[in-house]
């Protein structure tokens, strides 16, 4: 049986930890294309199983798909047309961690008709889409739906209790763009930083707090009948007063490229991070109101190890995705709703299972 080759664009913390996840597995060839030589230079000190290609101009793409079976868009937002229109050219299966947004809908309508099509393939969205629809299938009807994303250092040492987790430039934008949600049925947008709440989870304290990007498309919940529905992110306790002090009291919310600096120059390099999910429904079961949390924690495999928690997570997720793609166990063509898959398989399975804690 043929390998079934997978092309990996971006060699960034969440392609190289996709690599890494199949690099040597049976039945994969994997290789990992980048434009920066930086990145191609930082992947091959990681002496992974894989293939590595650099290219200069983008009408090299389509050829540098040639022969392959699927294609992955680990890449900044901005950058997955090009690839996805290099995939539709390819008529090679393809996967992205981004939110299905119109736009690359239709310019991946075409490759659908004949290849699987994969957006949202990381943690949120993602893996917490198939934690949230688990639990919704336990109740029902279900009137509030409230999920929760942190990840953060395993042990807090700075006042904000944070760190160089993922992308400085995405966190901003989680703490000042608007916040999908869904109000009494209707979808609206929230204010980020606001609906603050404390949550304890084995012993540890939290504060929860309404931001962006975790929710794009409220479709996926929605059609399980919850009147209301939140996302959060979750972080250690005075968080929030201190970002709310940087964004406000010193006015950087309107100053992207001063609150950057002082991020990036201020906050450590987390290599020792947590990923916790936790997501609570409120409804009926036998005639009764009903509450039900279900929480789950990830750490990366080994002290030491080259990626966090949260680019593991992700990419343990999309490497299940692949899997089961390769099985002939997802759908060969269409957008495909691997939201519906189980939970609780994915979470037990050889990518994601050495990585959930108890």
């Amino acid at each position: 049986m043929q390998p079934f080759k997978v092309s990996i664009f971006g060699a960034g913390k969440v392609g190289a930890a996709l690599a890494g996840a199949l690099a040597g597995r049976p039945g994969f060839a994997v290789e990992v294309i980048d434009c920066s030589e930086d990145a191609i230079d930082r992947l091959r000190g990681l002496d992974l199983p894989v293939g590595v290609r650099s290219y200069g101009y983008r009408d090299e793409l389509p050829s540098l798909l040639a022969g392959c079976d699927a294609v992955v868009a680990a890449v900044p937002e901005a950058a997955r047309p090009e690839i996805a229109a290099a995939a539709v050219q390819a008529g090679a299966h393809y996967l992205d961690f981004s939110p299905a947004r119109e736009r690359m809908r239709e310019i991946l309508a075409p490759l659908a008709q004949r290849r699987a099509v994969m957006m949202g393939c990381g943690v949120s969205p993602g893996v917490i889409d198939n934690v949230a629809t688990g639990l919704l299938e336990t109740l029902a009807p279900v009137s509030d739906l409230t999920i929760r994303v942190g990840a953060i250092p395993r042990f807090p040492t700075n006042r904000l209790g944070y760190g160089h987790i993922w992308n400085v430039g995405s966190l901003i934008d989680e703490y000042t763009l608007p916040s999908a949600a869904l109000r009494d049925g209707q979808a609206v947008n929230l204010a980020p930083l606001e609906e603050y709440e404390q949550i304890r989870i084995d012993g540890v304290t939290y504060e929860g707090f309404v931001t962006s990007g975790g929710l794009e498309d409220l479709s996926l919940l929605a059609e399980a009948g919850p009147r209301n529905i939140t996302f959060k992110t979750l972080r250690y306790p005075g968080h929030l007063d201190y970002m709310r002090f940087l964004l406000d009291d010193l006015g950087l919310r309107n100053r992207r490229d001063m609150l950057r600096t002082l991020l990036m120059n201020g906050l450590p390099e987390i290599a020792d991070d947590v990923l916790v999910l936790a997501v609570t429904a409120k409804g009926m079961r036998d005639g009764n109101s009903c509450e039900k949390t279900v929480v789950h924690r990830f750490q990366p495999e080994g002290e030491d190890g080259p990626f966090n928690a949260l680019s593991s997570v992700a990419a343990g997720y999309a490497a299940s995705l692949l899997s089961r793609l390769r099985a002939g166990e997802i759908a060969k063509a269409g957008f495909v709703a691997h939201h519906r898959l189980k939970a609780s398989e994915l979470l037990s399975g050889e990518f994601l299972g050495p990585l959930l804690k108890a």
